[in-house]
């Protein structure tokens, strides 16, 4: 059948409205994306033919750039809509290696009456009353005056008895038609169409500026850009099970395709628990203002949701952090490399933010960044001062506000003052989970343990992928004398990212405690050898790594526990890990020693000494004065 009309068109239980774009089922609109529409329109309009993907992609996007991959997409949804209210999906045919076919039977209306007309965009559905009368001029000439009176009366009441049906109608279809349940997404980095594999980063840095917008509403969870950064667009790899694997309600998905002139985005969200499409859209702009395109991707995407934000939400959606794309980039780079946790990421992280810093020296985002390296790499003095600048270009930015509770917390131990500075910071962005995670150690250090783990599973519900998020919160259980529970989370830290230093860390100082002294002995090893063997090093320098780390292995088979951890007794200096050392001496139950290795690890405010209240190595001297004392002094004893 080869339907050439373009008014309602008839199928099942639906009828579809060609020329204005409308599907409706019985007497209610269905809520579909506009590029589904439109596909649908040629496909019935083909009825019985063999529509091939080339015409699709030709008709519905002109002057677009779209891979044909994408058609199977919009398919998917139609059927799915077909499915859910009750008819075949097979209504569409897929004809192998050609294309589509509509094989539903077609029944043609002719458009007449009051119609009530609805209108679609993007994201909104509006409804409008259209009085649409056929009055010929020659028949309105004969009729009396009196007729057209009382047609003119007549008329005035049908039209207010079908304004207030259409009202009434919408009002129940707005019941009935209640907003999606997307409590939380995920910006999958976007494709870009583009042979140069080295742009291919430019998908992650939208998703990235994205995420940061999204960020700052409170009435919806967005995954941060360290839990999406390993999907991979280009390698074809699916969003929906991605978008599970993060426990989110809905992914954003797309594709850049560049010129030097224009850049294009297409983007849609897609439900995980169906793989339905709940909104989708393409923008076009110069290249000069790629910047509008993130803007209205942001907006339209909140508006997909039915979110109903204030003012002041609307402008953080629109908010530039710099208008300098390159220390845009560079910034986005660092964090990644941050995230890592690792020694070479540190470095790394570091030098990308100075760049972006010079790029822009107004970027606060940028300070904050290196902040955060300056202060997680002990240089305290420096980190302050980065954070300070952040927040005197920008005193309301959740990233600065929760590093400067870290410096609070592990350099200057002023807890109280920490834990305001990351209850501000989540005020600020709800999403921002890194704060959640410092909260959470903050908490630990005071041996708020329960409370503690609350803000670790709150950090690790925004990112559920977080290596570091997952072995900290195993930390919290070590320190709780949950030895079990810390090995599983450490463990799994490791499934996610096998050489995270830290993980292994924690596991050598658990299998310490509980007295699995080989096991941490090769946790042990396994965390020197992330720390210190590097790409670049020689193979001379890794081999005389391994040479030392089998003397290790050695002296334990020959001396035990130890003679393993002997080197703790030597005379200590300046640059001694009295911490480190206070823990082996703990371990060995050498009291006088590890006491005395605490007190000189608080006179040098050593890092890791917040931790001393909370670590349970040290529980055969919680009733020593000495002890107390350090524990006084670092406001950390418990109060009568």
């Amino acid at each position: 059948m080869n339907n050439k009309n373009n008014g309602l068109r008839e199928f099942g239980k639906f009828r579809l409205d060609a020329e204005r774009r409308v599907l409706w089922f019985e007497d209610q609109p269905v809520n579909l994306p506009l590029k589904e529409i439109e596909m649908l329109c040629v496909l019935t309009e083909r009825s019985g033919e063999v529509v091939t993907k080339d015409e699709l992609l030709q008709k519905i996007w002109t002057d677009s750039f779209v891979e044909e991959s994408n058609l199977s997409r919009h398919i998917y949804v139609l059927r799915k809509i077909f499915k859910d209210f009750g008819e075949s999906p097979e209504l569409i045919q897929t004809v192998p290696r050609r294309g589509y076919r509509f094989a539903g039977q077609i029944r043609e209306i002719e458009n007449g009456g009051e119609l009530i007309v609805e209108k679609f965009t993007q994201t909104r559905t509006t409804i409008e009353i259209q009085e649409e009368r056929k009055e010929r001029s020659g028949e309105r000439q004969k009729k009396s005056v009196f007729s057209n009176l009382l047609l003119s009366s007549v008329a005035a009441v049908l039209v207010i008895l079908i304004t207030g049906a259409a009202y009434l109608g919408y009002q129940n279809r707005q019941a009935k038609t209640p907003a999606p349940e997307i409590k939380s997404v995920a910006v999958l980095p976007f494709k870009v169409i583009d042979s140069n594999r080295e742009n291919e980063h430019q998908g992650l840095g939208l998703a990235d500026v994205l995420i940061t917008r999204l960020s700052n509403l409170k009435e919806i969870g967005v995954r941060p850009t360290s839990a999406v950064a390993s999907f991979s667009a280009s390698a074809q790899e699916d969003s929906v099970e991605f978008g599970k694997k993060l426990q989110v309600d809905a992914v954003l998905e797309g594709a850049i395709y560049r010129t030097n002139e224009k850049v294009r985005v297409t983007a849609r969200l897609v439900k995980t628990a169906n793989g339905a499409a709940l909104w989708s859209g393409q923008f076009e702009k110069l290249a000069t203002d790629e910047l509008k395109v993130q803007d209205e991707i942001a907006l339209q995407v909140v508006d997909a949701l039915r979110l109903n934000i204030s003012g002041e939400a609307k402008h953080l959606l629109t908010k530039h952090h710099t208008q300098n794309a390159d220390a845009l980039e560079l910034y986005q780079k660092g964090r990644f490399e941050w995230n890592k946790r690792s020694h070479q990421g540190m470095i790394e992280a570091e030098r990308l933010f100075r760049n972006a810093i010079e790029k822009d020296p107004n970027f606060a985002l940028a300070y904050s960044g290196l902040a955060d390296r300056l202060a997680t790499n002990g240089k305290n003095d420096h980190a302050l001062l980065a954070v300070q600048k952040a927040l005197e270009l920008d005193p309301n930015l959740a990233e600065a506000h929760a590093t400067l509770g870290f410096i609070r917390l592990f350099h200057e131990w002023q807890w109280r003052e920490a834990e305001n500075a990351f209850k501000k910071s989540i005020e600020l962005n709800p999403n921002y989970a890194t704060a959640y995670h410092w909260y959470a150690q903050a908490l630990t250090v005071q041996g708020k343990h329960e409370e503690a783990k609350r803000q670790m599973r709150r950090a690790l519900e925004i990112n559920p992928l977080s290596h570091n998020f997952l072995a900290d919160l195993g930390q919290i259980y070590y320190f709780n004398g949950e030895y079990k529970e810390a090995e599983e989370y450490c463990r799994r830290a490791l499934e996610i990212y096998p050489d995270f230093y830290f993980a292994h860390l924690y596991l050598y100082f658990i299998h310490l405690k509980t007295g699995e002294y080989e096991r941490a002995i090769e946790d042990s090893i396994a965390a020197g050898k992330i720390n210190l063997t590097f790409a670049n090093q020689s193979a001379e320098r890794q081999k005389q790594l391994e040479t030392d780390f089998e003397k290790t292995r050695k002296a334990y088979r020959e001396g035990g526990i130890r003679k393993l951890l002997g080197c703790a007794f030597g005379e200590a200096s300046d640059k001694s890990d009295y911490y480190g050392n206070a823990i082996s001496c703990a371990v060995l139950r050498e009291k006088e020693k590890a006491l005395a290795n605490l007190e000189k690890a608080f006179e040098k405010k050593i890092f890791l000494s917040a931790f001393v209240k909370a670590d349970p190595v040290f529980d055969f001297l919680r009733d020593e004065p000495r002890f107390q004392e350090i524990l006084q002094k670092m406001n950390l004893a418990e109060r009568p």
